[in-house]
């Protein structure tokens, strides 16, 4: 019987410690397992180059301070073996009158290094310009260059306070469109051409003048927009206007395609004025046309 006794505490005793370890283990943390998850997330590196030392740089909606036309991005660590894509915003001034925005996408794994160059420019790219009025002489000069007559669609991109459209509307013009991406701008014109007599002639829209989606209608179109706005209108101007139509620009160019006509303006204001006219040829329908094709 003593010896019974004693097998059997024995037997306690052994099974009292499986018990407890098993307790342990099942209220432990997972070392292992963090340990292996926080060894699957790295770091990825992006090296910037911006077109200006003073550019704003944004990755995904958030702003990266610095200066420079060089910025490094060091991502949060991320899961290994996914693509991730992020969005990086340039935003910077080339002149006092125009701002540029222009959008990448790039996309990247966890522990990569590489190089994105935000300074190549792309149709993408959005422009604001700052606005200042033509002076009201040069406005009817332009009229006159672009030979507005009682057929003609005038069209004003950016279209300011539309002094520009409602004379080509009281010059003959069949109708007009102005657009302009601020509200206070189109609210001032609205009233402009209300003040006009011209509501039933002239449609005043808020938008992104590099948006336009009926651009075709228009047979004159007149901008005072900046060099880099005209460079990024080009290809809709080529591509969606109908031979025949006219563009008449006060004092910017429009890169490689050289004007029609080019005039001097001395306004009444004492300064001297240059306005510059193009005229949509079947020679550079053709041309674009065979560009597509490629």
């Amino acid at each position: 019987m003593k010896r019974l006794l004693l097998l059997i505490s024995a037997m306690i005793l052994v099974l009292g410690s499986q018990g407890a370890a098993g307790l342990d283990r099942a209220h432990a943390p997972f070392p292992t397992q963090t340990a292996a998850s926080a060894a699957t997330r790295i770091t990825a590196r992006i090296t910037l180059t911006v077109p200006h030392d003073d550019t704003e740089l944004v990755v995904e909606g958030k702003t990266i301070p610095g200066r420079g036309t060089s910025r490094d991005f060091v991502t949060p660590p991320l899961e290994t073996g996914i693509t991730y894509r992020y969005t990086f915003t340039a935003t910077w001034q080339p002149n006092i009158y125009t701002i540029i925005i222009r959008n990448r996408v790039v996309s990247f794994r966890a522990g990569e290094q590489l190089r994105v160059d935000l300074t190549v420019e792309d149709p993408n790219d959005r422009v604001r310009v700052s606005y200042v009025p033509t002076p009201s002489d040069v406005a009817e000069e332009m009229i006159k260059l672009a030979r507005v007559g009682v057929t003609d669609v005038v069209y004003e991109p950016g279209c300011g306070d539309a002094r520009i459209t409602i004379a080509a509307v009281k010059g003959g013009a069949r109708r007009g469109v102005g657009i302009d991406i601020d509200p206070e701008r189109v609210a001032e014109s609205r009233v402009r051409v209300k003040e006009a007599g011209l509501e039933g002639k002239i449609e005043i829209r808020l938008g992104d003048a590099l948006d336009i989606q009926d651009l075709s209608a228009a047979t004159v179109v007149f901008l005072y927009m900046g060099d880099h706005f005209n460079l990024l209108i080009r290809p809709s101007l080529w591509k969606e206007l109908k031979v025949g139509a006219r563009v008449v620009s006060h004092r910017f160019a429009m890169g490689d395609w050289k004007p029609d006509a080019t005039v001097s303006i001395n306004s009444l204001d004492g300064l001297e004025y240059e306005l510059h006219l193009w005229t949509v040829t079947e020679e550079l329908k053709r041309k674009m046309n065979g560009a597509d094709a490629r």
